[in-house]
């Protein structure tokens, strides 16, 4: 039984290499850091974006895209407006509320610097929920967390977004 695994398994990592699978953030070719989709995304200098909300999730994707810091050479751009909205949920009887959501939608654009043209726009949003209880301090500690998780959200899935087109540019 042993061995019949032990071949299974080297079956599949063989089909598997076969198949041209290739990591969206390794490098395309040995040697050529370059060639990357991380080098790519480590040179888009993120513009601000207005409003605490929009601050945390600036931090959220300078923490995602470019963790060494900010390029000293960009290539691109990434503009964002994010909108922000609140409400609440479960309306008691007396007119209070126990559960309250906290919704982002952010509009991207990818700016080519060398061109100053757009060349990859999306949208992202995210919803998260937070409990409303009788201490005023938890409240806005549980509507800050809400917020910051997101922010981190939206932040991943452009980064995520991001890594895709660049893999695609680059030729997969």
């Amino acid at each position: 039984m042993p061995r019949s695994r032990t071949a299974l398994v080297l079956l599949v990592l063989l089909t598997l290499g076969a198949c041209g699978f290739q990591p969206v953030y390794g490098t395309r070719s040995p040697g050529n850091a370059n060639s990357s989709v991380t080098a790519d995304l480590s040179a888009i200098k993120i513009s601000p974006i207005a409003n605490r909300a929009g601050q945390l999730l600036r931090n959220s994707l300078q923490d995602k895209l470019t963790p060494r810091g900010v390029p000293a050479q960009a290539r691109y751009r990434l503009d964002v407006s994010l909108t922000e909205n609140r409400s609440d949920l479960v309306i008691l009887k007396d007119s209070t509320s126990t559960f309250s959501k906290v919704r982002f939608v952010a509009n991207f654009t990818l700016v080519d610097l060398t061109t100053g043209q757009p060349v990859n726009q999306g949208q992202a949003e995210s919803t998260t929920t937070f409990n409303r209880v009788d201490s005023d301090f938890a409240i806005l500690a549980a509507e800050k967390d809400a917020r910051r998780r997101a922010a981190d959200e939206i932040g991943e899935d452009i980064r995520l977004r991001l890594g895709l087109y660049f893999n695609r540019i680059r030729g997969s």
